[in-house]
């Protein structure tokens, strides 16, 4: 919450690198739990890149499979997962338009390690930024991409091409959430 909050009033955007399949439905369910209780503005867009749409879709689809209270909210029509907040890109075109958007927003985008996906394009265009912010919500292996933001490297190779634009300078608040969301399988929906 303060973290989101922190960015809402410098206008900026906070990016969360999520895996697929399991954080990144834990993440939603927080956000839209934040924004009902009203700790969160009500114009707030997420926006939802890569894999999460897919994969948030066969939730909704299979309910049976969530926990009761979940369950309960889907089968009688309360869809946390369907609020207005929440936007799915679906194209180049719209990944652009939050690129060049000035408004505070929170973007959900694989994958969580930042070794490849959309999160890489988003981190490009919000890097050097110091009114954004990137939030790690999930593990960063040694080698990946996600790593060495989170170690705090200021100029970052995306790729050895020798194209100047390949490096990056990374001005954006780097913060975590260690231990908030779990991996494992007693914890969760």
């Amino acid at each position: 919450l303060k973290i989101i909050l922190d960015a809402y009033v410098k206008k900026g955007k906070v990016l969360i690198p999520v895996f697929g399949v399991g954080r990144s439905q834990e993440m939603l369910l927080t956000i839209e739990a934040l924004i009902k209780e009203k700790r969160l503005p009500e114009d707030l867009k997420v926006y939802i890149d890569g894999m999460v749409g897919e994969v948030t879709a066969i939730h909704t689809a299979y309910p049976e499979f969530l926990n009761r209270q979940l369950r309960g909210r889907i089968l009688k029509g309360d869809n946390p997962f369907t609020i207005s907040n929440f936007v799915q890109i679906g194209s180049r075109a719209e990944r652009e338009a939050v690129f060049d958007s000035q408004e505070c927003a929170i973007v959900l985008a694989t994958s969580g390690m930042m070794n490849g996906g959309s999160s890489v394009e988003y981190f490009k265009h919000f890097a050097g930024d110091e009114k954004n912010t990137i939030c790690f919500v999930g593990y960063q292996a040694n080698g990946t991409l996600g790593r060495k933001v989170k170690d705090g490297y200021k100029e970052i190779l995306i790729a050895n091409t020798g194209n100047a634009d390949d490096k990056i300078s990374v001005k954006m608040n780097v913060t975590g959430m260690q231990g908030a969301f779990s991996a494992h399988s007693d914890v969760g929906m």
